[in-house]
């Protein structure tokens, strides 16, 4: 941290000890992350993802018939703020609650918040996953990314059961404009906290 701020270790140390006093920072066995005042800092962007977000998840929701899902980081979690069900007649629907989570590690949602920005910086990647949370359950996510278009902040996409997934190359297509469009919509909103744990609030 030093280095990338050019001043020395000390004044580092003393930084990080004041944001450590008000919240906005904890030691951690890695060294420091992001403190738990961030979140209410963070309370006034959600609202704004979430406005971004919806009509886009109602467009892929009604264009598709399945269920679409915006997701956010919460340290090493991913944690579901926002769903529009297919307008379908299946007796089947994939749903989430508001504040479910899983490991980013699993599952599309999961893994398109850890994706980097292609070295193209053109569009974002689409994450493919079957089974990972429940057997039988397909997911297609990609990354919407920060102010800066370089760190994910959140992750969009769709889940239904993979017997009547609809074809996997539209609905990647889809959600990598969707996502892009999203992403678009934020850039003059939301703020670059920096760092790996950077996240926004759950819902909920």
């Amino acid at each position: 941290m030093a280095r990338s701020l050019r001043i020395s270790r000390s004044a580092t140390a003393r930084l990080l000890t004041t944001l450590e006093a008000h919240g906005l920072a904890r030691r951690s066995g890695a060294g420091w992350g992001l403190g738990l005042g961030l979140l209410a800092l963070a309370a006034n962007v959600e609202p704004v993802l979430r406005d971004a977000a919806r009509p886009v998840l109602e467009a892929l929701a009604e264009r598709f018939g399945e269920t679409a899902l915006l997701t956010v980081r919460e340290g090493d979690e991913a944690v579901a703020i926002d769903q529009v069900l297919g307008a379908g007649n299946q007796i089947v629907q994939v749903r989430y609650r508001t504040g479910y989570r899983h490991p980013l590690d699993v599952a599309a949602h999961g893994r398109a918040l850890l994706a980097p920005l292609p070295a193209d910086g053109v569009g974002s990647p689409a994450i493919v996953s079957e089974g990972e949370l429940e057997p039988g359950v397909r997911g297609v996510a990609a990354p919407i990314f920060d102010s800066s278009g370089s760190r994910p902040i959140a992750s969009i996409g769709l889940v239904a059961p993979a017997h009547r997934f609809p074809p996997v190359r539209a609905v990647s297509g889809a959600v990598r404009t969707a996502a892009a469009e999203v992403s678009g919509k934020l850039r003059p909103h939301t703020p670059s906290f920096g760092g790996d744990h950077a996240v926004l609030p759950t819902g909920g």
